[in-house]
């Protein structure tokens, strides 16, 4: 039943690209900018409340019919070129200013966003799986906003040490969202780059040689960013570094959400217990899993780091977010709020809290 509803997942960039012609069509296109912040954070939660959560899983019979259905593969490759089209079609709207500064703050903070949810989560998708296209097209994904680290940091490190101290992208209890993401983006790009570069060494190369993937992605940022300069000057340079920033926020915002408070218990010879659905916040909210190619499923995910976007389950055992990201993002903003709503269900989990 989900199969198209997952088409949804490509309706942010679609949106930049329509907005902006809406916007020349009616004479408004200032406010037509602001069309995917809009979906984002206010229509997206409102249908969220509406229609509620699915935690149904799929059979297993309907599971090996899913897995080998190309449509769900190729639908997230399809994300690379709108990512890049949005991106040209919002630069162009910021460098223009037709719709003046409201449009030029609308269409970066849009496109922002549009990288930081639809192109990141896409990459998110892809850079756990096998094939070549779907690795590099994950990691050309993340050179778009320039934290191609994400990727051998979220792999080998955070996958390994989630739920832990040692993690960077997991969140302290009663550490604020602001405190979390100056540490995330202060520490976690340099670690991507010493995993990135351990590796290339463990099979004997430099870390400055070519079959180091930061070297390239690193490279394929620049050209993205010396295009943006080339094509539109210190103005297309601003929103290329721009809307990055904003994108990175988003996912260190979301980094926290999935994790805040969440740790693995220590045995007695000081090793920590196996990763479970249990140390990961999970969400069934069924429109924002749409969005997000069931993202919010974070739980399956942790517990099966390969396992595809379609198949992700719903465990009963899984600590439960009250809404879908989207609200849970602004909620976060605001700490006082996100402490009075989070606590109190971390106090009912006997998970150990974090310090």
């Amino acid at each position: 039943m989900k199969r198209f509803g997952y088409l949804l997942s490509l309706s942010l960039p679609l949106t930049a690209i329509v907005a902006f012609a809406a916007g020349r069509l009616v004479g408004a296109p200032g406010w037509m900018a602001w069309t995917p912040i809009v979906l984002s954070f206010v229509l997206l939660p409102l249908v969220d409340a509406f229609v509620g959560t699915d935690p149904h899983n799929p059979s297993e019979q309907d599971l090996t019919t899913m897995l080998a259905d190309t449509f769900y593969r190729n639908l997230t490759l399809v994300v690379v070129p709108l990512q890049i089209a949005s991106l040209m079609i919002c630069g162009y709207a910021f460098i223009s200013a037709e719709g003046g500064l409201v449009g030029q703050i609308g269409y970066l903070l849009s496109a922002g966003v549009i990288s930081g949810s639809t192109a990141i989560t896409t990459a998110h998708e892809l850079i756990h799986k096998p094939s070549r296209v779907e690795q590099w097209s994950g990691g050309l994904l993340l050179s778009t906003v320039c934290y191609a680290t994400f990727k051998p940091e979220h792999l080998f490190g955070h996958h390994r040490h989630v739920a832990t101290p040692e993690d960077g992208s997991t969140a302290r209890k009663d550490e604020t969202v602001y405190r979390f993401m100056w540490r995330a983006v202060r520490d976690n790009p340099l670690r991507g780059y010493r995993l990135a570069a351990e590796r290339v060494r463990r099979r004997g190369h430099s870390a400055w040689s070519w079959r180091n993937e930061m070297v390239w992605w690193t490279i394929l940022s620049l050209t993205f960013a010396t295009f943006a300069f080339f094509a539109a000057g210190p103005m297309g340079l601003c929103f290329f570094v721009g809307q990055s920033l904003i994108a990175i926020g988003l996912l260190e915002i979301i980094n926290y959400v999935e994790h805040y408070g969440l740790m693995r218990k220590k045995d007695e010879r000081g090793r920590y217990e196996r990763i479970s659905p249990r140390h990961s916040w999970n969400a069934n909210h069924l429109m924002t899993n749409l969005f997000l190619f069931q993202l919010q499923r974070h739980s399956d995910h942790h517990a099966n780091g390969s396992r595809r976007y379609q198949a992700l389950r719903h465990f009963d055992e899984s600590p439960q977010l009250p809404f879908g990201y989207a609200t849970a993002v602004m909620v976060a903003l605001i700490p006082p709020l996100w402490f009075a709503v989070m606590n109190p269900r971390l106090a009912r989990r006997d998970t150990p809290l974090a310090v």
